[in-house]
């Protein structure tokens, strides 16, 4: 992921920039961290492979940042969600319609809290969101 300059869409532009080139170069997916504000013409996409929703809480969880997925996905790119940490959050990421996402969750207790993240990933399989694949 190229350097970003957390809940500062601009900033964050403006660090990865020079990096995409370069990372994508080596031959790793380019991955821009979508800040709060990024919906507002601040994405990079011709020059990412990656949409990565970082933000605040209340952004990456936002119609915003779910219509820069749904935009993402239409131009042929992947969608990862930062801080996935709970059952709830989960299901937001797969309805925004993310291949992948992060969090520390297994950290904070793995013998108790693994169990739980393996059957949260059976429910998203077994029961999929009211939006279907049209998120």
């Amino acid at each position: 992921m190229a350097p970003d300059v957390p809940l500062d869409a601009a900033a964050t532009l403006t660090e990865s920039m020079p990096w995409l080139a370069p990372i994508r170069a080596l031959g790793i997916p380019g991955a821009f961290a979508a800040q709060d504000g990024s919906e507002h013409g601040l994405i990079p996409w011709d020059s990412i492979d990656v949409l990565f929703l970082a933000g605040s809480t209340a952004w990456k969880t936002s119609p915003a940042a779910h219509r820069l997925a749904v935009e993402a996905r239409e131009r042929g790119l992947s969608v990862h969600m930062g801080r996935v940490n709970s059952r709830r959050r989960l299901r937001i990421a797969q309805a925004f319609g993310c291949t992948s996402g992060d969090g520390t969750y297994l950290a904070y207790g793995p013998g108790t809290n693994l169990p739980r993240l393996l059957a949260w990933m059976n429910e998203l399989h077994a029961a999929p969101t009211l939006f279907g694949d049209e998120t």
